[in-house]
């Protein structure tokens, strides 16, 4: 169960994804990394040739996986995402502001080490690091900052505009005062 939302998480769908969202998905991932596109080019830095090759053999790897389930393994009653259990739900909701301690609070809980949310995500482990830390110094932009902060909540299937909302203005207020 733990590798069908590995897969999912790849492609970058909740369990409630229905087979003709995985093939859309899937597409729309395959053309945005296999192409030269803009995005792809401001990454360079962090998304060198060879990364690019192996997640796009993942992306490939993964699909071929969901389209081999059965169709109602893809439809219906949403599962819970990995390590997400009654009391950790309860806890959530008592969550008030989405934090850098928070969101580690809720990886260790679930017993999710950062190796294998950099597995799936590909985001560098210091930088996940810097995000549980609040090093905000450590994000050349916001918007590398943000796409990294959607991918781990939706890994650790947290409602990720609420974790963006949250996060980002303790960032934009650190970045204020930088000014």
């Amino acid at each position: 169960m733990e590798e069908y939302y590995n897969y999912l998480d790849l492609l970058e769908l909740t369990p409630e994804a229905t087979p003709a969202d995985i093939r859309r998905r899937y597409r729309y991932l395959k053309n945005l990394y296999a192409g030269d596109s803009i995005e792809i080019r401001a990454l360079a830095n962090d998304f060198s040739d060879e990364i690019r090759a192996d997640y796009l053999a993942r992306l490939d790897d993964a699909f071929k996986k969901l389209s081999e389930l059965p169709e109602k393994s893809t439809t219906g009653a949403p599962l819970p995402g990995p390590g997400l259990d009654d009391e950790l739900r309860l806890w959530l909701t008592q969550v008030d502001c989405f934090t850098g301690a928070t969101l580690r609070n809720i990886r260790e809980r679930m017993k999710v080490d950062l190796k294998t949310i950099f597995t799936v995500t590909r985001i560098q482990t210091h930088f996940l690091e810097a995000i549980e830390g609040e090093a905000f110094q450590s994000f050349p932009a916001e918007v590398y900052l943000r796409s990294y902060l959607i991918e781990y909540a939706r890994f650790l299937s947290l409602d990720t505009q609420r974790v963006l909302n949250d996060y980002l203005a303790r960032y934009r207020d650190w970045t204020a005062q930088q000014a």
